[in-house]
């Protein structure tokens, strides 16, 4: 097993927030084609199978999605589709009749889709469903990183704590790292850090990591109209300069790859069973 983890390129990042209207899905679109730009292989995962929007963010039409290799139907080479930048990029499922559950044998079918992928590519950036489902927060707590985005509204900051209380406490998460969005400037945010770290410290048994600040940028939501992601459709504009600072900061970091269980789709059961 640890063989086969050291020689697992690929690191899972996946992104959570409390509630919706926090800029998650426009952080997880702009970091992957970031990573991309740093000539990272890079593809971006849309797990959300109910309101997916992720593939639209980036003006990508895709007539088969997530969910189709949930069901079995479709392999994950026949639904991937080409992003800007060489990014890769998996769309989710979204209108449907019903939203089905990513439980653990929904985890380990995407896990056998994923498993030869392991080697091809070095960073797969999952965006998530917004809210606190027990199977979202087992497959947010079993990647490589969490990447959980905090803004400044009181019902965000309070809902951001109660995604990282239930990371920690009911499915065992170690580290969380945070990302500021909307915020007015770097020191706000990093002021906005260490308000959440101060309430996390005194009642979590977690270690949080800060890794940057988005700023308020009218651009970002400009570039939503258009179809685009900010960093392509602006690439000056300050929420732009800082998802790619982002991203180069994730880069520099030493990431270990997870091990056991369910991890990310089953990925690491499955290469144990070969």
């Amino acid at each position: 097993m640890s063989f086969m983890l050291n020689n697992r390129s690929a690191r899972v990042i996946t992104l959570a927030s409390g509630k919706g209207g926090v800029g998650k899905t426009n952080i997880a679109v702009n970091l992957s084609l970031a990573l991309s730009r740093l000539r990272r292989r890079s593809m971006l995962v849309d797990c959300d199978l109910g309101l997916a929007n992720a593939a639209i963010m980036m003006g990508l039409q895709a007539s088969d999605t997530i969910e189709d290799v949930v069901d079995g139907s479709l392999s994950l080479d026949e639904i991937v589709v080409d992003g800007p930048d060489a990014v890769f990029v998996i769309p989710g499922a979204s209108g449907g009749a019903s939203s089905p559950r990513l439980d653990e044998a929904a985890r380990r079918r995407l896990g056998d889709a994923f498993r030869p992928h392991v080697r091809s590519l070095d960073y797969v950036i999952v965006d998530t469903a917004t809210g606190a489902a027990p199977d979202t927060l087992e497959l947010v707590a079993n990647s490589d990183m969490i990447l959980l985005v905090v803004s400044p509204e009181p019902t965000a900051f309070m809902d951001a704590y109660a995604t990282a209380k239930r990371l920690t406490l009911d499915h065992g998460a170690k580290e969380i790292s945070l990302v500021a969005n909307m915020v007015d400037s770097e020191s706000a945010g990093r002021d906005l850090f260490r308000r959440f770290n101060d309430v996390a410290a005194r009642f979590l048994p977690t270690e949080l990591r800060f890794m940057g600040s988005v700023p308020r940028d009218e651009h970002v939501r400009a570039a939503v109209m258009r179809k685009r992601c900010c960093i392509q459709a602006f690439p000056d504009a300050p929420a732009s300069l800082a998802l790619g600072r982002l991203a180069r900061t994730l880069d520099f970091l030493d990431i270990p790859a997870t091990r056991g269980g369910a991890r990310f789709f089953g990925m690491e059961a499955l290469l144990g069973a070969h």
